[in-house]
């Protein structure tokens, strides 16, 4: 049978920018099982700023009130902690491991995300300081970054440092401007990605998402994209 892992979204809810309400979450939960997602990180946004202010232990909270609802409610796809961990310059300076959360809070394992149009110095610092610190960086959507399009050469250091690339499916399925999905195709084509996520936030993202699934599978095949939906994240699963 079919089996995939979802190792970004935002379907923890009442938390950040994602689902509003259970209700949402499930939805949500409910198609992708039927595409074959039967286990989930569950990715809230994380670190010491603006809207991704949301602490660790709060995150906690929220996951362990979610898990028992999703049980009473008789989900039982399997869920794990994780967070999408912005990168600023205020999380260098606090030099906290524990605001840097990994899948399954105990693996080495890091999902982080930056929007500056370039690449800053700090930026750079602080995958240093991660990854001298036993963290693998996982670089999450790297086709929706403007500095991607504008650096193409950025990939291929950050490839030699050792970062690891997370793809999104939207933009795979139309959900960004033409541009964000030609390079995420490229990317894909080219093996860049380690693994491949669907990002969700709502329940009107899915058909999108679900899209950019089947487009994956048209582009590299299924077996392709079964190890980048599964056999490659299971590896981050087992270590949690």
């Amino acid at each position: 049978m079919l089996e995939r892992i979802d190792v970004h979204n935002h379907l923890l809810p009442n938390l950040d920018d994602g689902c509003s309400s259970s209700v949402d979450s499930f939805e949500c939960i409910t198609a992708l099982r039927s595409a074959g997602y039967r286990r989930l990180f569950l990715t809230p946004h994380t670190g010491p700023t603006d809207m991704c202010s949301i602490h660790p232990e709060e995150s906690q909270r929220h996951f362990n009130l979610f898990v028992h609802s999703a049980r009473l409610a008789g989900l039982d796809t399997e869920f794990r902690l994780g967070g999408e961990v912005r990168l600023s310059p205020e999380l260098l300076k606090m030099r906290d491991l524990s605001l840097a959360v990994t899948y399954g809070v105990t693996s080495r394992f890091c999902l982080v995300d930056i929007w500056e149009p370039d690449w800053p110095q700090w930026a750079q610092d602080i995958i240093d300081w991660l990854m001298a610190n036993g963290r693998q960086v996982i670089l999450a959507h790297p086709e929706r970054m403007a500095v991607m399009q504008n650096d193409p050469m950025l990939m291929d250091r950050l490839t030699r440092q050792g970062v690891w690339f997370q793809g999104n499916l939207g933009p795979l399925g139309g959900s960004e401007p033409k541009s964000v999905r030609i390079l995420a195709e490229r990317f894909l084509r080219e093996g860049r990605y380690f693994m491949l996520g669907t990002d969700c936030h709502r329940p009107s993202q899915l058909p999108a998402r679900l899209a950019g699934l089947r487009r994956a599978e048209e582009i590299l095949g299924k077996a392709a994209i079964q190890r980048l939906t599964f056999g490659n994240p299971l590896a981050i699963w087992n270590a949690c």
